[in-house]
């Protein structure tokens, strides 16, 4: 259980510096139109401003979600799992748990992939950039890969203790 401990404590600090990441990532969204603006206001022409923050929008949400989950942030759908009560709410729960963890390790090792052949195959932006694409794609497929370890360890977690963490007794209300 020590170690279970321990491995909890360094994935939260992990998983808050995921949404450190996408913070920065939005940061970095507001400068790049704000410099877009300007640049528009002054009339020349900065190539690849508005790729770029699409790319860091790509990039914060995939970071995002890991953090979100981590902090109980997601949006559940409590209309059914309120009507199961004991053993079979656990179950329920941690069956929907363990689809959303198929799904997203499902998503996280095709975007990994598609990142990988966009590195083999050298290909660049259709934007006035001509950027590599797979340099803005990695962000977005660690993003997605982390979402499967968070999903994954919420699951390990949930079957070595035996329940699930209660949404309404672990998040302040707002």
């Amino acid at each position: 259980m020590r170690l279970l401990h321990a491995l909890d404590r360094w994935l939260h600090a992990f998983y808050r510096a995921c949404g450190v990441l996408a913070a920065l990532f939005i940061v970095l969204i507001a400068g790049l139109v704000l410099v877009n603006i300007g640049s528009r206001v002054a009339g020349a022409f900065v190539p690849g401003l508005t790729e770029s923050a699409g790319y860091c929008m790509a990039a914060a949400g995939a970071l995002g979600l890991t953090y979100t989950f981590a902090e109980r942030g997601h949006i559940r759908v409590t209309m059914l799992i309120n009507r199961f009560r004991g053993r079979l709410r656990f179950a329920f729960e941690l069956l929907t748990l363990a689809v959303s963890t198929g799904l997203a390790c499902y998503l996280a090792f095709y975007v990994t992939r598609m990142v990988w052949v966009s590195y083999l195959y050298e290909e660049r932006s259709d934007g006035s950039d001509d950027l590599l694409i797979w340099i803005p794609q990695l962000p977005m497929a660690v993003g997605f890969s982390v979402f499967s370890i968070a999903l994954v360890h919420a699951v390990v977690k949930a079957v070595a203790v035996g329940e699930l963490e209660n949404p309404a007794e672990t998040v302040p209300d707002a």
